[in-house]
């Protein structure tokens, strides 16, 4: 036993809180309650009379209950050993060579031994002024918000160091869940191992629940394999992916604008692209020919500087995935600087990334995407222009689509006023 005796093992070992997806009523309310009935016993243990005491008052009980155990064992030998002869007797009559024996040692759990509460605390919910009932009683949306909230005072709490450390298993808690209770549930959850006493595990189908700014995130994979055997894969960890401080800005804030930019990691092909012009563009075309595409993913960067953050996190897993983004120009109409052709630079260092080599594709448009597939940009509602001018004009639809085919697949044909680059002087000379 990697701790030792059961004893000593049982008090290190971290206590598991496994929450089902559909656990039945009575099986959330125990572990809510079970989840504050512990910090209230952990409270108790530090209990003492008198600061200066070696021992907690909860400790000096404890030994005194091993004491009565071990006494109650030694007075009752004979007593037990009396009831066992005897109805070995009637045993062996109708089963030969057959004895029994009282297995009166003492409870090496002292947990279950003594506790200061009642074995089945209860947990009421109700109106003020009105009628409180169970947990078990309240709908599966309130139970896991109760849930939460045990869970958030848990984490602000604080347990005290060297108590027993929690494991908490979560399956689906997006469930029954407002979306605002989803994110709010996430923060908690991430929150929760901050106080370094509990580990938080969860399985979920929400990419709400990924946050990649968050330092304490392995993200797992699970699948199906072509043998249909479930197969796993870890697809990211904070310290393979060398997140800078910009970068984890980058990823928080398209969190909050994009709850489900992270469906990335769900599978299948991957194309970064820079706002929201090509994103609807892209997604018409997917849902026009979903048999096609149904397994493509578009993820949507809101802008240049963030490009090389999500690329950082995709080449942990992706095979290959594409960038596309606007060439912008070097000037701006003033004729000064344009911030926006500097962040080219940004973007080509994703090509110099550990394993980037041979994985990454940078496609350009002139000078932007709807310049370049369209022939002049819309000055407001760019993504709304582009939705109608792809459902009415079935060449820009080709277009686009020919594009779209392009940045899976590099042997089509590319369309004109794209550009797939390497070095910011591929851009330079293609003007």
């Amino acid at each position: 036993m990697p701790w030792g005796a059961p004893n000593v093992a049982n008090a290190k070992r971290p206590r598991p809180h496994r929450i089902d997806a559909f656990a039945s009523p009575d099986a959330q309310a125990n572990e809510i309650v079970n989840l504050i009935s512990s910090l209230l016993r952990e409270r108790v243990q530090q209990i003492k009379s008198d600061p200066a005491q070696a021992l907690s008052d909860y400790e000096l009980v404890i030994e005194k209950i091993k004491e009565l155990q071990t006494k109650a064992v030694e007075a009752t030998e004979a007593e037990v050993a009396s009831i066992e002869s005897e109805i070995t007797k009637y045993l062996d009559r109708l089963f030969p060579n057959h004895h029994v024996k009282f297995d009166a040692k003492p409870e090496l759990d002292i947990e279950k031994a003594y506790t200061p509460f009642k074995t089945t605390a209860d947990l009421l919910m109700g109106p003020k002024d009105g009628y409180l009932s169970g947990i078990a009683n309240q709908g599966s949306g309130a139970r896991r918000t109760l849930l939460w909230a045990a869970l958030k005072y848990l984490s602000e709490a604080k347990d005290s160091e060297g108590t027993r450390p929690h494991v908490l298993l979560l399956d689906e808690p997006e469930i029954c869940l407002h979306p605002s209770a989803i994110r709010e549930a996430r923060a908690v959850l991430y929150d929760l191992p901050q106080t370094g006493n509990w580990q938080v595990m969860i399985t979920s189908h929400s990419p709400i629940f990924i946050d990649l700014s968050k330092d304490n995130t392995t993200i797992v994979r699970v699948y199906r394999g072509e043998g249909n055997e479930v197969e796993s894969t870890t697809l990211y960890r904070p310290t393979r992916a060398k997140l800078d401080d910009d970068d984890k800005k980058n990823l928080k804030m398209l969190n909050v604008c994009d709850p489900y930019v992270n469906e990335f990691f769900f599978g299948g092909r991957q194309i970064i692209v820079e706002g929201d012009t090509e994103y609807t563009a892209f997604s018409i075309i997917r849902d026009m020919h979903l048999d096609e595409y149904k397994d493509v993913q578009i993820i949507r960067a809101r802008g240049k500087g963030i490009i090389p953050s999500l690329a950082k996190v995709l080449l942990q897993f992706s095979k290959q995935f594409t960038i596309l983004h606007d060439t912008d120009s070097p000037l701006t109409v003033a004729g000064k600087g344009n911030p926006a052709w500097g962040m080219n630079g940004t973007i080509a260092s994703v090509l110099k990334l550990e394993n980037a080599e041979g994985r990454v594709r940078l496609v350009a448009c002139r000078t932007c995407f709807e310049t370049a597939l369209f022939g002049k940009e819309s000055k407001d509602e760019k993504p709304y222009r582009a939705f109608v001018r792809i459902q009415n004009d079935a060449e820009s639809a080709e277009k686009v689509k020919a594009l779209l085919d392009y940045l899976l697949d590099a042997s089509k044909p590319k369309p004109g006023n794209c550009l797939e680059w390497t070095a910011i002087e591929d851009l330079e000379e293609a003007g």
